[in-house]
Protein backbone atom coordinates (compact mmCIF):
# COMPACT_ATOMS: atom_id res chain seq x y z
CA UNK A 1 0.00 0.00 0.00
CA UNK A 2 2.85 2.38 0.77
CA UNK A 3 4.34 1.68 -2.67
CA UNK A 4 1.00 2.25 -4.42
CA UNK A 5 0.45 5.54 -2.64
CA UNK A 6 4.06 6.56 -3.40
CA UNK A 7 3.47 5.92 -7.12
CA UNK A 8 0.35 8.05 -6.83
CA UNK A 9 2.79 10.80 -5.82
CA UNK A 10 1.48 11.11 -2.28
CA UNK A 11 3.78 12.66 0.34
CA UNK A 12 4.98 10.60 3.30
CA UNK A 13 2.57 12.46 5.57
CA UNK A 14 -0.35 11.79 3.24
CA UNK A 15 0.62 8.11 3.01
CA UNK A 16 0.74 7.77 6.80
CA UNK A 17 -2.60 9.53 7.29
CA UNK A 18 -4.24 7.42 4.57
CA UNK A 19 -3.03 4.18 6.17
CA UNK A 20 -4.21 5.35 9.60
CA UNK A 21 -7.63 6.17 8.17
CA UNK A 22 -8.12 2.78 6.48
CA UNK A 23 -6.28 0.38 8.83
CA UNK A 24 -6.38 2.17 12.19
CA UNK A 25 -4.41 0.13 14.77
CA UNK A 26 -3.18 -2.28 12.10
CA UNK A 27 -1.47 0.49 10.15
CA UNK A 28 2.36 0.66 10.14
CA UNK A 29 4.04 3.29 12.31
CA UNK A 30 5.15 6.65 10.98
CA UNK A 31 8.82 5.62 11.20
CA UNK A 32 8.10 2.52 9.08
CA UNK A 33 6.33 4.63 6.47
CA UNK A 34 9.26 7.06 6.35
CA UNK A 35 11.77 4.22 6.09
CA UNK A 36 10.01 2.70 3.07
CA UNK A 37 9.46 6.13 1.56
CA UNK A 38 13.24 6.73 1.63
CA UNK A 39 13.83 3.34 -0.01
CA UNK A 40 11.43 4.20 -2.83
CA UNK A 41 13.00 7.67 -3.24
CA UNK A 42 16.38 5.93 -3.83
CA UNK A 43 14.89 3.55 -6.38
CA UNK A 44 14.69 0.44 -4.20
CA UNK A 45 11.31 -1.19 -4.88
CA UNK A 46 12.15 -4.69 -3.60
CA UNK A 47 9.50 -5.66 -1.03
CA UNK A 48 10.89 -9.06 0.04
CA UNK A 49 12.89 -9.36 3.27
CA UNK A 50 16.64 -9.09 2.71
CA UNK A 51 18.75 -12.06 3.88
CA UNK A 52 20.20 -11.47 7.35
CA UNK A 53 22.16 -13.30 10.04
CA UNK A 54 19.22 -13.66 12.43
CA UNK A 55 18.02 -17.05 13.59
CA UNK A 56 14.52 -18.61 13.44
CA UNK A 57 12.34 -18.58 16.53
CA UNK A 58 12.87 -22.31 17.06
CA UNK A 59 16.06 -22.01 19.06
CA UNK A 60 16.91 -25.68 19.54
CA UNK A 61 17.05 -26.60 15.89
CA UNK A 62 19.93 -28.50 14.33
CA UNK A 63 21.39 -25.38 12.70
CA UNK A 64 21.81 -23.58 16.04
CA UNK A 65 23.28 -26.64 17.74
CA UNK A 66 25.80 -27.18 14.92
CA UNK A 67 26.76 -23.49 14.92
CA UNK A 68 27.33 -23.55 18.68
CA UNK A 69 29.46 -26.69 18.36
CA UNK A 70 31.53 -25.03 15.61
CA UNK A 71 32.11 -21.91 17.73
CA UNK A 72 33.30 -23.73 20.86
CA UNK A 73 35.44 -26.09 18.75
CA UNK A 74 37.24 -23.21 17.04
CA UNK A 75 37.63 -21.27 20.30
CA UNK A 76 37.31 -23.37 23.50
CA UNK A 77 37.74 -20.17 25.58
CA UNK A 78 34.73 -18.39 24.05
CA UNK A 79 32.48 -16.72 26.63
CA UNK A 80 28.70 -16.64 27.00
CA UNK A 81 28.68 -12.99 25.93
CA UNK A 82 30.60 -13.81 22.75
CA UNK A 83 28.27 -16.74 22.01
CA UNK A 84 25.26 -14.44 22.41
CA UNK A 85 26.84 -11.93 20.02
CA UNK A 86 27.78 -14.55 17.39
CA UNK A 87 24.50 -16.50 17.42
CA UNK A 88 21.99 -13.78 18.38
CA UNK A 89 20.42 -16.27 20.80
CA UNK A 90 19.41 -15.60 24.40
CA UNK A 91 21.64 -16.67 27.28
CA UNK A 92 19.00 -19.18 28.40
CA UNK A 93 18.88 -20.81 24.97
CA UNK A 94 22.68 -20.92 24.79
CA UNK A 95 22.81 -22.55 28.22
CA UNK A 96 20.33 -25.26 27.15
CA UNK A 97 22.19 -26.01 23.91
CA UNK A 98 25.57 -26.21 25.67
CA UNK A 99 24.51 -28.38 28.59
CA UNK A 100 21.52 -30.35 27.27
CA UNK A 101 22.23 -30.70 23.54
CA UNK A 102 26.06 -30.68 23.36
CA UNK A 103 26.64 -31.92 26.94
CA UNK A 104 29.72 -29.77 27.49
CA UNK A 105 31.07 -28.01 30.56
CA UNK A 106 33.69 -25.31 31.06
CA UNK A 107 36.71 -26.32 33.13
CA UNK A 108 39.94 -24.61 34.15
CA UNK A 109 43.09 -25.87 32.43
CA UNK A 110 45.47 -27.91 34.60
CA UNK A 111 49.04 -26.58 34.51
CA UNK A 112 51.77 -29.05 33.54
CA UNK A 113 55.51 -28.46 33.47
CA UNK A 114 56.27 -30.10 30.12
CA UNK A 115 54.45 -31.25 27.01
CA UNK A 116 56.24 -34.44 25.93
CA UNK A 117 56.31 -35.78 22.39
CA UNK A 118 55.61 -39.44 21.64
CA UNK A 119 59.29 -40.51 21.61
CA UNK A 120 59.94 -38.87 24.99
CA UNK A 121 56.95 -40.68 26.48
CA UNK A 122 58.12 -44.02 25.07
CA UNK A 123 61.64 -43.48 26.49
CA UNK A 124 60.21 -42.85 29.95
CA UNK A 125 58.06 -45.98 29.77
CA UNK A 126 61.04 -48.09 28.70
CA UNK A 127 63.16 -46.77 31.57
CA UNK A 128 60.38 -47.50 34.08
CA UNK A 129 60.16 -51.07 32.77
CA UNK A 130 63.92 -51.50 33.31
CA UNK A 131 63.59 -50.27 36.90
CA UNK A 132 60.63 -52.56 37.59
CA UNK A 133 62.57 -55.55 36.32
CA UNK A 134 65.73 -54.62 38.23
CA UNK A 135 63.93 -54.10 41.54
CA UNK A 136 61.42 -56.98 41.31
CA UNK A 137 58.40 -54.77 40.57
CA UNK A 138 59.07 -52.77 43.73
CA UNK A 139 59.24 -55.66 46.17
CA UNK A 140 63.02 -55.37 46.52
CA UNK A 141 64.13 -53.47 49.63
CA UNK A 142 66.75 -51.72 47.54
CA UNK A 143 63.96 -49.58 46.07
CA UNK A 144 63.88 -47.44 49.22
CA UNK A 145 67.55 -46.55 48.70
CA UNK A 146 67.01 -45.08 45.23
CA UNK A 147 67.47 -41.33 45.32
CA UNK A 148 65.92 -39.45 42.42
CA UNK A 149 66.80 -35.88 41.56
CA UNK A 150 66.09 -33.33 38.90
CA UNK A 151 66.74 -29.67 38.25
CA UNK A 152 64.11 -27.15 37.34
CA UNK A 153 63.73 -23.42 36.96
CA UNK A 154 61.26 -21.95 39.44
CA UNK A 155 59.67 -18.91 37.81
CA UNK A 156 57.82 -16.12 39.53
CA UNK A 157 55.41 -14.12 37.43
CA UNK A 158 51.99 -12.47 37.34
CA UNK A 159 49.84 -15.54 36.67
CA UNK A 160 46.75 -15.84 34.51
CA UNK A 161 43.67 -16.31 36.65
CA UNK A 162 41.92 -19.68 36.81
CA UNK A 163 38.83 -18.17 35.19
CA UNK A 164 40.87 -17.00 32.19
CA UNK A 165 42.01 -20.56 31.51
CA UNK A 166 38.53 -22.09 31.41
CA UNK A 167 37.60 -24.10 28.30
CA UNK A 168 34.47 -25.86 27.04
CA UNK A 169 34.89 -29.67 27.17
CA UNK A 170 32.56 -32.66 27.00
CA UNK A 171 31.04 -33.82 30.28
CA UNK A 172 33.02 -37.08 30.40
CA UNK A 173 36.28 -35.55 29.14
CA UNK A 174 39.27 -34.98 31.46
CA UNK A 175 40.22 -31.41 32.47
CA UNK A 176 42.33 -29.59 29.86
CA UNK A 177 46.04 -28.99 30.42
CA UNK A 178 48.20 -26.01 29.61
CA UNK A 179 51.97 -25.63 29.57
CA UNK A 180 53.07 -22.52 31.43
CA UNK A 181 54.60 -20.08 28.95
CA UNK A 182 53.94 -16.72 30.60
CA UNK A 183 56.70 -14.11 30.67
CA UNK A 184 58.40 -14.44 34.05
CA UNK A 185 59.46 -11.64 36.34
CA UNK A 186 62.41 -13.70 37.56
CA UNK A 187 63.62 -17.27 38.00
CA UNK A 188 65.75 -19.45 40.26
CA UNK A 189 67.29 -22.87 39.51
CA UNK A 190 66.55 -25.58 42.09
CA UNK A 191 67.54 -29.22 42.37
CA UNK A 192 64.84 -31.42 43.94
CA UNK A 193 65.53 -34.88 45.43
CA UNK A 194 63.15 -37.60 46.64
CA UNK A 195 63.00 -41.34 47.22
CA UNK A 196 60.21 -43.91 47.45
CA UNK A 197 59.09 -42.77 50.89
CA UNK A 198 58.81 -39.11 49.89
CA UNK A 199 60.60 -35.80 49.62
CA UNK A 200 64.25 -35.52 50.72
CA UNK A 201 65.67 -32.07 49.97
CA UNK A 202 65.73 -29.07 47.64
CA UNK A 203 68.94 -27.18 46.92
CA UNK A 204 69.06 -23.77 45.26
CA UNK A 205 71.63 -23.07 42.57
CA UNK A 206 73.23 -19.88 43.83
CA UNK A 207 75.40 -17.43 41.86
CA UNK A 208 76.17 -19.73 38.90
CA UNK A 209 73.82 -20.21 35.97
CA UNK A 210 74.50 -23.84 35.03
CA UNK A 211 74.46 -27.09 36.98
CA UNK A 212 78.01 -28.52 36.98
CA UNK A 213 79.65 -31.67 38.35
CA UNK A 214 81.61 -29.57 40.84
CA UNK A 215 78.41 -27.98 42.18
CA UNK A 216 76.81 -31.41 42.54
CA UNK A 217 79.73 -32.98 44.42
CA UNK A 218 80.77 -30.07 46.65
CA UNK A 219 77.49 -28.24 47.31
CA UNK A 220 74.44 -30.23 46.40
CA UNK A 221 75.02 -33.89 47.33
CA UNK A 222 76.44 -33.19 50.82
CA UNK A 223 73.23 -31.34 51.69
CA UNK A 224 71.08 -34.12 50.22
CA UNK A 225 72.96 -36.88 52.07
CA UNK A 226 72.71 -35.00 55.35
CA UNK A 227 69.01 -34.42 54.85
CA UNK A 228 68.47 -38.10 53.97
CA UNK A 229 70.28 -39.27 57.10
CA UNK A 230 68.24 -36.91 59.26
CA UNK A 231 65.01 -38.34 57.85
CA UNK A 232 66.15 -41.91 58.52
Amino acid sequence: MILILFKLQKTRVEIYESLQEHFSDLAPSQSTVEQWYREFIHGNFVLEDAPRSGRPNISHNEENVNEMLDLITKDPHITYAQLEYETELSSGTINIILHKELCVRKLCARWISHSLNLQQKISRIDFCKILLKRFANGSSRAVSEILTGDETWIYHYDPETKRMSKEWVEEDAPPPTKVRRARSVGKQMWAIFFRSNGFVETVALEDIKTVTADWYTTVCLPKVITAGEDRH
